[in-house]
C-alpha cells in the first residue's frame, strides 16, 4: 500500500510528466509548458500566478543553468520554494 508521502512523491512526478511530455522532452519543460504548469496546478499558491511578470521571475529563479528550459531538479527547488512558502503560511 503506497503511503500518503510515497503518493505525494508519486503526484510530483506525474505532474511535471504531465508538462514535460506535452512539448515531447521527458527531462525538461520549455517556457510555455512551465507557464501552464503554473497557471494550471499552483493557483492559489503564488501570487498572481497568470502575470508574465511573476512567471518570468519565478523561472530565473529555479532556471539555475539558464537555459530557458525547466529541469526535472529545476522542478524540485520549485517545490521545494513553494512547500517552504506553503508551511511559512501555515504559521500565519
Amino acid at each position: 500500500m503506497v503511503t500518503k508521502f510515497e503518493g505525494a512523491i508519486n503526484c510530483m512526478v506525474t505532474v511535471f510528466h504531465k508538462y514535460s511530455l506535452g512539448h515531447g522532452h521527458p527531462h525538461a519543460m520549455n517556457r510555455k509548458s512551465f507557464r501552464k504548469l503554473v497557471e494550471t496546478e499552483c493557483p492559489e499558491l503564488l501570487t498572481n500566478p497568470k502575470d508574465p511578470k511573476t512567471l518570468e521571475a519565478l523561472l530565473k529563479e529555479v532556471d539555475s543553468n539558464k537555459d530557458e528550459l525547466m529541469s526535472f531538479e529545476e522542478y524540485l527547488f520549485l517545490i521545494t520554494r513553494l512547500m517552504v512558502d506553503a508551511h511559512e503560511a501555515s504559521h500565519e
